[in-house]
């Protein structure tokens, strides 16, 4: 509860500051700074998308994620439930690197918790005649992440952590005004907690391309790539196994202070020989709007769905700020 209030004032001063700043023209860009936000494997590296142009210098964003799970599985070997909320803040800094390169750090601020916002994923299912699940017997604000089959997840406190710190370095093969090509890859370090998941305790690593194309009123960009876990604690070796993810984003320019976006995200299975759809494949649909500001600043907002229902949080809400 008394991170509601802290999370609501910060809510207020980005509308206030959205349309009160003066709007400079769009800054090209492609993909909302998302990502799967499941509370059992985010420990595991899945890079941030990677959108910049070769020209953009340096960089700064903070991204705020609020994602409401409520998931109840159970088979012969394994069993989960997975109910709270969780606010991650994703912080990251780039830079161009030398002539055809960039660079980027990033690092995620994780809290968990029982959360605020149970009654109102439950509603909003009920309302669109959406699957409830369990929420409807299911106490509100209560924070339960279990697991047991491949290795033991027990946690029910709310607690806070810093995550993973990962680095990342791009290559571009084009860019231009209609056309990017990039190719990207990255090293994550166990900086986070396994036992507060938000680390896998090892070092990870991916690499992806990035292609992205441009019109005046319109941007699609899409990313392809593998991650690899050089490790895994969380549960027991099983995770220690490559992946691949794919990204695609379509987005409307609306004028020269507005935009808006659909994205999809998804990603083969990350634990071998789980049957739990949580912890197989899963795919996320994200819709929102990105305004811009005076100068370089812009602020995305929006929100994403399990697309593939129980493959990831019922509900995440974003908003973030760009430079």
């Amino acid at each position: 509860m008394p991170t509601a209030p802290r999370r609501s004032s910060v809510t207020r001063a980005a509308a206030v500051v959205c349309w009160l700043t003066a709007s400079g023209p769009l800054h090209a860009e492609e993909f909302f700074a998302t990502r799967n936000q499941n509370p059992l494997l985010r420990g595991f590296y899945l890079p941030l998308p990677s959108d910049a142009r070769l020209d953009s210098g340096a960089s700064l964003s903070a991204t705020l994620l609020v994602s409401n799970t409520l998931n109840v599985e159970r088979n012969a070997r394994e069993s989960l439930v997975v109910d709270g909320e969780s606010d991650a803040l994703d912080l990251t800094y780039e830079n161009a690197l030398a002539r055809r390169w960039r660079y980027r750090f990033s690092v995620p601020v994780i809290h968990d918790s029982g959360g605020v916002l149970d009654s109102v994923v439950d509603t909003w299912h009920e309302l669109f005649r959406l699957n409830r699940g369990n929420r409807p017997f299911s106490p509100k604000r209560r924070m339960d992440y279990s697991y047991s089959g491949q290795g033991t997840i027990d946690v029910e406190r709310s607690q806070t952590s810093v995550g993973d710190l990962a680095a990342d370095v791009g290559w571009y093969a084009l860019d231009d005004a209609r056309r990017t090509v990039s190719i990207w890859g990255g090293l994550k370090a166990p900086t986070g907690s396994v036992a507060r998941l938000t680390s896998d305790g090892a070092w990870d690593g991916a690499l992806w391309a990035h292609t992205a194309m441009r019109w005046p009123k319109w941007q699609i960009a899409a990313e392809l790539g593998v991650a690899q876990p050089f490790g895994d604690e969380i549960f027991a070796g099983s995770a220690h196994r490559s992946s691949a993810f794919a990204r695609f984003a379509a987005t409307r320019v609306l004028g020269s202070a507005w935009s808006l976006r659909a994205q999809l995200d998804g990603q083969t299975g990350r634990v071998a020989g789980s049957e739990l759809r949580f912890l197989g494949p899963d795919l996320q649909f994200t819709v929102g709007a990105v305004r811009r500001l005076s100068g370089r600043w812009r602020i995305q907002m929006g929100f994403a769905e399990d697309a593939a229902v129980n493959t990831a949080p019922d509900i995440t809400f974003f908003l973030g700020i760009h430079d």
